[in-house]
């Protein structure tokens, strides 16, 4: 164990991978899945040639422009490649790419000679966990990392194996000679990466640019002189931590309390929010009464069964039962499991609890786990809200009980980093004290500490999940239950007297807040969770994005149910599509004619961001669509300046009145990347708005439709596959066809004949003008071919039902 290795389970076949990437492959030459003759300097330096100096800028996915760089190398240049994607993919953890996602993306690399070598089953499992979340650069610049990767291998193979030997023994010489490297391409990512998979007890796991730097910047005097370089200082700053809290030798994670919000500070939006809503709830109940006193007497009760069990006293077994029944802590068909087994087999059972209470490690839960029969509490959710709430005994202010419901509903308000698919139940229960520690600490700096655990689990518990909030009014309620639901909603900001009469807020809107989750949201539009979520969280940082990608990707469509999703109601959205003649006096303020003269009028921005203003306590949303078909900086003119610092005021233009946009308005705007004037749009602007592509040949949007044909024309799946084959052969994002000419739920094959041939392949001559033969080789009949169904087929089909 050392302070910058990090000790979970999960990461243990991440460490092991490398390492054995290290020895049979770097310092030896020998392949990594097939343990053969491979990893070479003539391979290494065919990657280099046909990859690194031969870089592929065009249009296309990093994986068919690879195909393409790669079509004259040799096969063990091409096992080569994939053996080092896979290393590139290794330190990522699931919710940045997921295992399934990163053996496909190995496994066409493979594919692109015959005879290759697919990984072993141990390195295949290794992949569903990572260690870091490696950041957007991390999949939008992979060409970069991976080309350094390359030079990197071709610099350690060019060295005689004793030097090798020497290199790979020595953590900083290993680091300097990467530095010695060509870092321009901005693979700082890949270079901090493989400091920590090559030697994890040097350098610690954070591989981000920003929060290396602020790291160093927070903590000068542990990181040691200026000039020494960035990695050995980040080293130091662990080192010196572990020291500070006596414990050496163990892991300093700086995304826990008390670190996390001493180097990233402020906390985030979502966390803001967050300690708003847990100080609105701890005013309006009684921790003591109505959160405390009962888990407090169900933890006494625990105890008094541990004590009949170390005895082996008979009545053990009894009174373990009531214990669970005189509580709602554990759903009762879990704890029933754990009674049934406890009749059937009360030897094993009593083993068991006695190891459980023993050892206060939450190793311990793992070794629960192991005890029970395999038919028995066999899913995580049912076995660890049962094994908290026993670990009770080692004191509930320290060790308080988890249920799934809540504990993930928190967790996706607050964007924490959750357990991997794969964690066993010590590393999740360990992910829960983290997020419990760091509410203790979010309360503490807002001024309303908390006593220990336990409060914030019945705090959170009470603002995520309960039923009702003592002393709240509906209008409160809708705002809760929009918050709970992922909304960027604050409380109200006049509290409600507990023992008052009970008002309403007067700015609350009488519009309905929708029960749909993101995760519902994100099943009806045919796209994956995670997706919108990196859109949400986006828009809680900045306020505002851009979809931009090719006609028919969906963006306004999505834009516009994401929006009203977004704020709960259709009357708290709007939607304005701009064009060559739509300027400032449309948009936000101008005079228009009347039969008197002049008047001046609020235009669409003006007008939801006063109703924005006066209803804080909901989310309002503005799209713009087409925005580049207008011309931004005169359509928004001093808004740029409003856009970059929300709530400062500026005059406008006519009225000449102080105005603002109000933090709790949002913009989405839309932009057709086919079109060429994106290319128009000021840097000013481009610098205030994140972007958000749409790409149909990429997840989540190249599963959209044959996910909804799945659903509703499952005889038509071949329309899926022919759009796929479409664009490939485009190979050009900005032209590529987009699925929602096809998302119909009455479509027919003569529906997809009448769409291909008068609204894709008329778009498709103008975008690929005197191209001939690629436009002979998109048309409906070519790309289908004699397999697959015809219209008349269809119609036939319908008669007949």
């Amino acid at each position: 164990m050392s302070a910058t290795r990090i000790p979970y389970p999960t990461a243990r076949p991440v460490y092991t991978a490398a390492a054995r990437w290290r020895d049979e492959c770097l310092v030896d030459d020998r392949s990594l899945f097939s343990g053969g003759p491979g990893s070479t300097l003539d391979q290494a330096a065919e990657l280099v040639r046909d990859f690194v100096e031969r870089p592929d800028t065009g249009s296309g996915s990093f994986v068919s422009k690879l195909s393409t760089q790669l079509a004259t190398s040799s096969r063990g240049a091409v096992q080569l490649a994939a053996e080092l994607m896979f290393v590139h993919l290794l330190i990522a953890r699931s919710d940045v790419i997921g295992g399934s996602k990163k053996r496909a993306i190995v496994g066409e690399i493979l594919g692109f000679a015959d005879g290759t070598t697919p990984p072993p089953s141990e390195l295949a499992q290794a992949l569903d966990a990572g260690l870091v979340r490696t950041g957007t650069a991390y999949g939008t610049y992979r060409w970069k990392l991976f080309g350094f990767l390359v030079e990197v291998v071709a610099m350690v193979k060019s060295l005689p194996l004793d030097e090798r030997r020497a290199l790979l023994d020595d953590p900083h010489r290993f680091s300097a000679a990467l530095g010695n490297l060509d870092l321009t391409q901005g693979a700082g990512i890949q270079r901090a990466a493989l400091e920590h998979l090559l030697f994890p007890d040097t350098f610690p796991p954070v591989v981000g640019t920003s929060g290396r730097s602020r790291i160093v910047a927070t903590w000068p005097d542990l990181a040691g002189p200026a000039d020494l370089p960035q990695s050995v200082r980040l080293g130091n700053v662990y080192r010196g931590l572990a020291e500070r809290a006596g414990a050496p030798d163990r892991f300093v994670n700086l995304w826990r309390a008390p670190h996390y919000w001493e180097w990233d500070s402020p906390p985030s939006p979502a966390w803001t929010r967050a300690g708003r809503w847990l100080e609105w709830t701890s005013e309006r109940i009684d921790l003591e009464a109505d959160e405390r006193a009962y888990k407090t007497e169900a933890t006494q009760r625990l105890v008094a069964v541990r004590d009949l069990v170390e005895r082996d006293d008979p009545s053990w077994a009894a009174d373990l039962a009531k214990a669970f029944r005189g509580t709602n802590l554990v759903n009762y068909r879990a704890y029933d499991e754990l009674l049934a087994w406890v009749q059937a087999d009360q030897t094993a059972a009593r083993r068991a609890l006695l190891a459980l209470w023993t050892d206060p490690s939450a190793a311990a839960l793992d070794d629960f786990r192991r005890a029970l029969p395999s038919d028995v509490l066999a899913e995580q959710g049912s076995r660890l809200s049962v094994s908290s709430m026993l670990r009770m005994v080692h004191g509930a202010d320290v060790q308080p009980p988890w249920r799934s419901r809540y504990v993930g509903r928190f967790a996706n308000i607050v964007a924490y980093r959750r357990s991997e698919p794969t964690a066993p139940d010590s590393e999740v229960y360990d992910g829960f004290l983290a997020l419990l520690d760091l509410v203790l600490d979010l309360m503490h700096r807002r001024g309303t500490p908390l006593r220990d655990r336990l409060d914030a689990q019945g705090l959170i518990w009470t603002a995520v999940d309960a039923a009702e909030v003592p002393g709240s009014t509906p209008a409160e309620l809708d705002a809760l239950l929009a918050w709970r639901k992922g909304k960027h909603v604050d409380p109200p900001s006049a509290p409600t007297a507990p023992d008052g009469p009970e008002t309403t807020d007067p700015t609350a809107t009488d519009a309905p807040v929708t029960d749909e989750s993101l995760a519902d949201l994100a099943h009806r539009l045919h796209l994956d969770e995670s997706f919108l979520q990196t859109v949400d969280e986006l828009l809680q940082d900045r306020n505002q994005v851009i979809f931009t990608g090719s006609p028919g990707t969906g963006k306004t469509y999505v834009a516009r149910e994401y929006a009203q999703w977004l704020a709960g109601s259709p009357d708290r959205c709007q939607i304005v599509q701009l064009h060559p003649s739509y300027g400032y006096e449309e948009f936000v303020e101008g005079y228009r004619p009347q039969q008197d003269g002049y008047v001046l009028r609020e235009g669409p921005l003006k007008t939801i961001a006063r109703a924005a203003a006066a209803d804080p306590a909901h989310s309002y949303v503005l799209v713009v669509d087409e925005l580049n078909r207008g011309n931004a900086a005169r359509v928004f003119g001093e808004l740029y300046l409003l856009l970059e610092y929300r709530g400062d005021d500026a005059r406008l233009m006519y009225s000449d009145e102080p105005f603002h946009l109000p933090a709790n308005l949002y913009l989405i705007g839309t932009m057709n990347s086919a079109d060429r004037s994106i290319a128009l749009l000021d840097s000013a602007l481009r610098r205030r708005f994140s972007f958000v592509e749409f790409d149909p040949q990429q997840p989540p949007l190249s599963e959209v439709l044959p996910t909804f044909l799945a659903t509703h024309a499952p005889t038509l799946a071949w329309v899926a596959d022919v759009l796929r084959e479409a664009n490939r052969l485009i190979d050009d994002p900005a032209a590529s066809i987009g699925p929602s000419h096809f998302l119909r739920k009455d479509l027919t094959a003569a529906h997809v004949e009448r769409i291909w041939t008068f609204d894709v392949l008329p778009t498709l001559r103008e975008h690929l003008w005197g191209r001939t033969a690629l436009l002979d080789s998109l048309t409906l009949d070519a790309l289908r071919g004699t397999g697959a169904p015809t219209a008349a087929a269809d119609v036939d089909d319908a008669d007949a039902d």
